[in-house]
């Protein structure tokens, strides 16, 4: 008797735990390209539309993709390689390449590079 109140106690449990992880909800699949949020750098080439103290707007592709519109957060950790240009002085028409990574939902500049004519 002891050992059917054992058997029926261990499948109730197993039972009442088989829709308890059937309702948890599966995590992103890093191989079909899921939360970006921890994707490294990456890099766009472009030019500048236009230029704020906290930001860049540039029109550009990543490699393989169509042209878009860019809008990166410039940080204290930026680097600006402009021949000695800084941020504010980035004109609209500027060719560049930002490498940037995406943080906290936010496409964040790491370093942009103005290419000379």
């Amino acid at each position: 008797m002891c050992r059917v109140a054992a058997v029926t106690l261990a499948f109730t449990l197993a039972c009442s735990a088989i829709p308890a992880t059937a309702q948890q909800k599966p995590g992103p699949d890093p191989a079909r390209g899921g939360d970006r949020s921890s994707v490294g750098m990456r890099s766009v080439t472009g030019t500048v539309k236009k230029v704020t103290e906290k930001g860049l707007v540039v029109v550009g592709r990543e490699t393989g993709q169509k042209d878009k519109e860019w809008a990166f957060v410039l940080d204290a950790g930026t680097r600006i390689e402009a021949g000695g240009k800084s941020a504010t002085e980035l004109r609209a028409g500027d060719a560049v390449t930002v490498t940037y990574t995406n943080r906290d939902g936010k496409i964040v500049a790491q370093s942009v590079t103005v290419k000379t004519p």
